[in-house]
């Protein structure tokens, strides 16, 4: 997935940049993320019905969630890997990058120099490698659990 979401990006913000579409790069990472959340989802999903057949089509709740979880931690240090990777190998200028880009959309929105200056501190330590890959490791987790107690609840077998 993080391959993926690092095409998709690399991708659709050429593309914006070559016909001027004036998507934001922040936004287009968004949409990205977005797709990324229905591969994990589809991951879970099929895991937990491959589960569920390889136990005579009987599936708990607890059964569903511990599959659900496992893909979601699985998922989550992959990203997290290749995400370090990416920004410090790949294109160790990605950062740099998508905070000058969040500063030209401050810029475009109004804000003072002193605010951006401000804001800047955070879209910094977002965007670092440090903060790519703790935003995989949790955030890839923690929707993946998301998602697991929730397909959980219409996956399990019902008495």
């Amino acid at each position: 997935m993080g391959a993926f979401a690092v095409l998709f990006f690399a991708l659709v913000n050429c593309l914006n940049t070559s016909y001027n579409w004036g998507m934001q790069p922040s936004n287009i990472r968004g949409v990205g993320g977005l797709l990324t959340i229905v591969i994990l989802a589809t991951g879970i999903y099929l895991t937990m019905q491959a589960v569920k057949k390889e136990q005579a089509n009987k599936l708990t709740y607890g059964q569903a969630l511990k599959a659900g979880v496992i893909v979601a931690v699985i998922t989550a240090v992959l990203v997290a890997l290749f995400g370090f990777v990416y920004c410090q190998f790949l294109n160790p200028g990605y950062a740099q990058y998508m905070v000058s880009e969040a500063q030209k959309a401050m810029a475009a929105n109004g804000e003072t120099p002193q605010q951006i200056a401000e804001h800047t501190k955070s879209v910094q330590a977002e965007f670092s490698t440090g903060g790519q890959v703790m935003q995989a490791l949790v955030g890839q987790t923690v929707v993946g659990a998301v998602v697991s107690l929730i397909l959980g609840a219409f996956l399990r077998t019902k008495k």
